[in-house]
């Protein structure tokens, strides 16, 4: 259809003006005509058959079963121990354990909290990461309601819901004497991007000028130290690069988790050992648990069957359905040669 024409008159001279159709307008929206955008591109798609899936199902029930075998030797090959500290009062509290080998290899020491919702979106976007980073210590955008220290105009460092509820139970294994301590190290348990970008002091001199740019900023309400002596024997770990607040501020995914503390790179020797927990930390109004973990890891990981478990499972399913599969092909399919051979039927008539 022809687009409709109308005259008008302008300044003593007639125009001419062009009206689009509709047939017009759904002309300018018609996409363009390419394999791909009419989705007429070449496409193969496996035929399944006896002959393809059988195999198939059999191919990878024998190959999750051995890897699942792998998993679960070298899982139960890591030694971990959980040692619950639920009942300890506030303040100091000792709990004795037993290493009943000695660990000639790396291990590795944790906290684990459980029923504890790291991951509420509120909660996870309680944070500064300018201010984390140092490039803007007063940034407290996101913070709310831990932006201003109450019924005051002075910001919060760090700010936000996440750094008011840092964990700040500590921990220390001594001997059997219940004197002399077992030495371990921070070194290697956050990434080196981690303190390099991610968290980063202002340019200081030391603890007390750190201190002193600390000021003018209020620490978080529940916050019983200072940000800038959080270790004020090193002044490479405390402020907001310190090694315990940047592993707190990775928030965990589920309710249950552990944050990796300490490392001891050289092992332990088997033996009576005293764990000493300055228990500072309130679960109480969650319904929470406390315990300090100890583990090795090897190259699967840390002690987790699961992953083993669920590998042999599949594969011995899989097994399974191969077999049953294979059954009722032979007691109900037709043969290879039969299915092949298309004009059989009709040479028969």
């Amino acid at each position: 259809m022809p687009p409709l024409q109308s005259s008008q008159v302008q300044d003593g001279q007639p125009t001419t003006t062009t009206t689009e159709t509709e047939t017009d307008k759904k002309l300018k929206n018609k996409p363009n005509d390419s394999k791909l955008r009419q989705q007429k591109l070449p496409a193969w798609q496996p035929i399944l058959t006896a002959f393809t899936a059988i195999p198939t199902v059999f191919l990878i029930g024998f190959l999750f079963i051995p890897i699942g075998v792998v998993l679960f030797v070298y899982a139960n090959k890591v030694y971990e121990q959980v040692i619950p500290y639920d009942n300890c009062g506030p303040g100091l509290c000792d709990v004795p354990f037993q290493i009943d080998e000695s660990l000639n290899e790396r291990v590795f020491f944790y906290y684990q909290l459980k029923n504890y919702f790291q991951n509420h979106r509120r909660y996870v976007k309680s944070r500064s990461d300018r201010q984390l980073a140092g490039i803007d210590l007063g940034d407290v955008g996101e913070c709310s309601p831990y932006d201003f220290a109450q019924g005051t105009s002075t910001k919060i460092l760090p700010c936000g819901a996440i750094a008011n509820s840092m964990f700040n139970d500590t921990f220390q294994i001594l001997r059997e004497d219940g004197i002399t301590p077992v030495t371990w190290t921070y070194e290697g348990v956050v990434w080196s991007v981690d303190q390099d970008v991610k968290f980063r002091n202002p340019p200081n001199s030391g603890v007390e000028d750190l201190c002193n740019q600390f000021r003018p900023y209020s620490r978080p309400p529940n916050w019983k130290t200072d940000l800038c002596r959080l270790d004020p024997l090193n002044a490479n770990n405390t402020g907001l690069q310190n090694v315990d607040f940047i592993v707190w501020m990775r928030t965990a995914a589920l309710p249950s988790f552990r944050k990796l503390y300490r490392i001891m790179y050289d092992g332990i020797p088997q033996g009576r050992y005293i764990l000493r927990i300055q228990n500072n930390y309130n679960i109480s109004m969650f319904n929470g648990k406390k315990s300090f973990v100890i583990s090795t890891t090897s190259w699967a990981g840390g002690k987790n069957t699961f992953l083993g478990i669920a590998y042999i499972v599949i594969g011995s399913i899989c097994v399974i359905l191969g077999c049953i599969f294979t059954f009722i092909h032979l007691k109900f399919g037709h043969s290879f040669a039969e299915m092949a051979d298309v004009t059989s039927g009709v040479r028969a008539q």
